[in-house]
């Protein structure tokens, strides 16, 4: 038996999983009418954002709970299937780990070094502290001409912390 692949298929729900699906279908209803009501102009979207993402921080505690028995339960199956649905177990991806290789170490510090050189200069052009040169470039210590970086901007969001 071992190495054998098994699909789940979810099995007629039991009383207490039909609670869940009612609740879920229920918490729709309520999510599509939110929505509609903040593009209706019956509520702020930022009362509605906040709410929302507090529920979204409670609804992520919540499934981390059950995560680890979730993974348990998917160990040796390919997938649990419901209805149109599917979970699948994944194995983590693989990293490696340089921390013990003194050449690699010592060039990320010297990167690292060099990142917060450049950087500097960067922000001493916004300060009036560097020059900056024709193409964007800037004359370091060593009177080089170096090219600088730019800036670059994540996507913009809406943060929910606790007063």
């Amino acid at each position: 038996m071992e190495g054998k692949v098994i699909k789940l298929k979810a099995h007629a729900p039991t009383t207490k999983e039909e609670q869940v699906i009612i609740r879920k279908r229920t918490g729709k209803f309520f999510l599509d009418d939110l929505v509609r009501q903040v593009e209706q102009g019956t509520l702020p979207a930022t009362f509605v954002a906040l709410h929302l993402k507090q529920f979204l921080k409670e609804f992520t505690t919540c499934l981390s709970k059950i995560d680890e028995q979730a993974k348990d339960e998917l160990v040796g199956t390919e997938h649990y299937i419901y209805g149109d649905m599917k979970l699948t177990y994944r194995e983590g991806s693989k990293t490696v780990d340089y921390s013990e290789c003194e050449e690699v170490m010592l060039m990320e510090k010297h990167l690292k070094e060099l990142k917060g050189k450049y950087k500097a200069a960067l922000e001493g052009v916004e300060k009036g502290n560097t020059i900056l040169q024709p193409d964007h470039c800037w004359v370091d210590n060593d009177g080089e001409i170096k090219k600088l970086p730019k800036w670059k901007y994540n996507k913009s969001s809406i943060n929910l912390t606790k007063v």
